[in-house]
Formats: C-alpha cells, structure tokens, sequence
C-alpha cells in the first residue's frame, strides 16, 4: 500500500502524479485561451457589436470579418451609394406595378400610348391614302408620330408611282412584241391581247393588290397608335432620308 509520504513525493518529486497535474494545468489553460479566442471573435473589431455565429459582416456598421468577401461587397455598396446620391433616384418597389388592382402586362411594346399619338393618329393614317401624306406632313410637322407615318406613306406611294409607270411602258413593249388579233364585226373594229400579254398583266394586277393591302396595313397602324413600318418597302431609305431634310428646317 502507498503511503501519504510516498503520494506527497510523487507530487514533489516529478513521479507519475506530478506529470498529471501538470497534463491538467496544461490543458485548462488552453480550453481557456481558446475561450478567449472565440469570445474576442464573437465582437465587431470595429464597433464592439456582438455578431451572429459564422456572419462574414458585421450587421451594425459592415465591418466584414472574412477580408476575402470584402472587395465584392465594398463594389456593391459603392454601386448602391452612387445611386442613391443622384438626383430624382427612387428606390425600386419589387411587385408594386404587378401587384396594383387592374394592372395589366402591356401585350404590344410598339403601341405608344402617349400624348402625341392620342393627338394625331386621327390624321396620321391619311398618310397612306396617295397623296394625302401631304396633309399631316405640313400640318403635323412637330409630331414624330406623324413623322414616322409620313415617311412610311410617302415610301410607299412613290413605290406605287413607280411601279404604275413600269407597268404601262412594259405591258406597251410586250403589246408590240406579242400583238393581239384585230375583228371587225358590223362595221365595228375589236382588239384582243395576246396570251403573253395577258400573264404580264395578271402578275401586275397581283402586284397592285399587294400595294393595296400595303396601304390597308399603313391606315390601321396609324390609327391604332402604333409605330411599325411596312413589310418589304419600309426600310427604304431615300424617302425617308429627303423627309428629313424637310423636318430637320425650322
């Protein structure tokens, strides 16, 4: 059996004892430095402020702990503070439009449903009958809704004009080269065409009715308010560009 004197050399004496105590002094002092560690993360370096377990920024005064996550959030922030400095800046409202009582998506985006075009589409629409694009080009000559319907009808009637005269100087060649038969018939003299003729002149009459629903197309754009240009021919830009000179004059 050991005795207590035996114990108290152990204790003294460096023995088995000894080294026990000092394994538990030893340990004690680390679990207490690392307490200390975790207490003295758990605070803003900044501020002081307490800050929720795994935060990467303080939530009192953005101090981020994490210096990696910094520069993204500091250029995001810079961003938002440079909005909110310009004038007239107004913060975003996610849903507000959606969520008002009758609101509704628009369905179109070429429909303008602005003063200028409430003003003027009862006159734009003249632009695609002929000559008429002569009315709203002077008297509207400040409203770019009537502007962009004058050159779309103006493109569209000098297409017409151009290929009317085409018609006739072609169908007159093909008349000469094809002529038809002549029949008298009580003293009365009759004319035919010739079959190439008539093809030629079918093919134009198709033409013209393409025209025609050209101009069907124009009219209830511009009365309905909407900006569109005409399939094939509205991109055209010789028109366009002489109209420009006459509005670009005060």
């Amino acid at each position: 059996m050991t005795s207590s004197k035996d114990i108290r050399g152990e204790l003294t004496g460096g023995g088995f004892f000894y080294k026990i105590e000092l394994f538990k002094i030893g340990a004690a002092r680390r679990i207490r430095k690392s307490s200390e560690m975790r207490y003295i993360m758990a605070f803003c370096q900044n501020c002081g402020q307490q800050l929720p377990e795994n935060a990467n920024a303080c939530p009192g005064c953005g101090t981020f702990v994490n210096a990696q996550a910094a520069p993204q959030q500091n250029q995001q922030n810079s961003q938002q503070n440079y909005q909110q400095n310009q004038p007239g800046y107004q913060q975003p409202q996610p849903g507000f439009q959606q969520n008002q009582p009758g609101y509704q998506q628009p369905l179109n985006p070429t429909v303008m449903p602005d003063q200028d075009v409430q003003s003027n589409r009862g006159i734009a629409w003249l632009s695609y009958v002929g000559l008429l694009f002569l009315i709203p080009m002077f008297a509207r000559k400040q409203s770019p809704y009537c502007q962009h319907h004058v050159k779309q009808g103006a493109t569209l009637c000098a297409v017409s004009l151009t290929y009317e005269i085409t018609k006739a100087i072609f169908l007159a060649i093909i008349n000469l080269i094809f002529p038809g038969e002549t029949y008298f018939f009580f003293y009365t003299t009759y004319r035919t065409h010739s079959t190439v003729y008539n093809i030629f002149n079918w093919l134009f009459i198709a033409g013209s009715i393409f025209l025609a629903v050209l101009a069907v197309i124009g009219i209830v754009n511009a009365a309905t308010g909407k900006k569109n240009e005409l399939p094939l021919i509205g991109k055209i830009p010789w028109i366009a560009k002489l109209l420009d000179r006459f509005y670009a004059k005060p």
